[in-house]
């Protein structure tokens, strides 16, 4: 059974640029009639009995909702909460107010992440964003006077005009806010993105991968667990919510544009907001090559693979299997207690070495 459910909320006030994700602008109308299709999703896909380690509410912008509707949204899933839980809810800085995280931490939310990209307001404007630095300030000022102290912020790089310089910046204000956990992801031109639409271009690999190695070296010297390719966390504060994806668990996925995993077997619902309001989430099964993707998944962290829980669930041995992969990495991949990991010279090189595990399951 799974133990974690995400909620996709599709709503926002902008568009962004460089979003391909199931998105659309905040029609007061549609979010009702989106509310009722959801809750009642939710209301046939939980089982009585669930209890969840993890709840998380991503998006679109899930603090778009008024905090009424917050309400709406999580009715049926508080009587499944424990003193467990991890709740966390995807926020921005410039739709948060202080009633809505009053019903948040009614609700069991307990841990927020949120959408910053950048600290640079001509950054911040490139990418379509509505904040300043001053508002995200405030922002975390009033998260932690609400009780809430597990904060997540997001950071891009690789994003076209900005340099070296202004990336190590936003380090250092990231710093300045005394926060357990950061996700950074370089910016990627997706299909269907407004920015790839424009013509804009990706900056150069060679500069991406300087970018790169600043933000890992520069984390890990403040006392900063690289512990997922894109994820860093001081005190153990990591995601337990992403975690269950990256370890090989199942989890539902419940709202238009989400995407769960039932026995192993992935799915994924309607994107389109108006189809998922008509004719509810329409699931899609998607082909899983499931041993794959547990490398894969298990390789973007550094706990690995477990090899032992890896044989017992998929009757492979991965070590034999992929042993001409491992001497071809082996600067890169390592077995450590039982788990094979990924350095960190081979998180620079992933896709690569992903490359040739693929070719053992095909």
């Amino acid at each position: 059974m799974a133990r974690s459910i995400y909620i996709h909320v599709p709503f926002c006030e902008h568009i962004c640029p460089y979003c391909d994700f199931a998105r659309t602008l905040k029609n007061e109308k549609l979010v009702e009639s989106w509310l009722d299709v959801i809750t009642k999703e939710m209301e046939e896909t939980i089982a009585p009995d669930t209890r969840f380690d993890t709840v998380y509410i991503g998006g679109g912008t899930p603090s778009v909702l008024s905090a009424l509707q917050f309400e709406r949204l999580v009715s049926k899933v508080k009587e499944h909460l424990t003193e467990k839980t991890e709740f966390t809810i995807e926020c921005n800085p410039e739709s948060l107010t202080d009633e809505k995280l009053e019903t948040y931490v009614q609700n069991g939310v307990n841990r927020l992440s949120l959408g910053v990209q950048s600290f640079h307001e001509k950054t911040i404007k490139k990418l379509g964003r509505h904040h300043t630095r001053p508002m995200i300030e405030k922002t975390i000022r009033m998260i932690r006077e609400h009780g809430i102290q597990n904060i997540s912020i997001d950071l891009m790089f690789a994003i076209p005009g900005q340099t070296l310089e202004e990336v190590e910046e936003d380090l250092q204000a990231f710093y300045a806010l005394g926060l357990d956990h950061l996700s950074i992801y370089s910016l990627i031109f997706e299909e269907n993105s407004a920015f790839t639409r424009a013509g804009l271009q990706p900056v150069d690999e060679d500069l991406e991968a300087d970018e790169y190695e600043l933000i890992v070296e520069s984390l890990k010297e403040h006392g900063y667990e690289h512990y997922e390719i894109s994820s860093f966390a001081r005190d153990k504060k990591y995601s337990r919510h992403n975690l269950a994806y990256w370890t090989d668990q199942d989890f539902i996925g419940t709202g238009c544009g989400a995407s769960g995993r039932e026995n192993g077997q992935r799915y994924t619902n309607t994107k389109s907001v108006t189809r998922y309001i008509r004719h509810g989430a329409c699931p899609r099964k998607e082909e899983t090559d499931a041993p794959f993707e547990a490398v894969m998944m298990g390789l973007r962290t550094m706990f690995g693979v477990d090899l032992d829980a890896f044989k017992t669930k998929y009757g492979i041995d991965l070590a034999k299997t992929a042993a001409g992969v491992i001497r071809r990495y082996r600067d890169d991949l390592e077995i450590c207690d039982g788990h094979l990991v990924c350095r960190e010279t081979g998180m620079e090189k992933l896709n690569s070495i992903l490359v040739d595990f693929l070719e053992l399951f095909e």
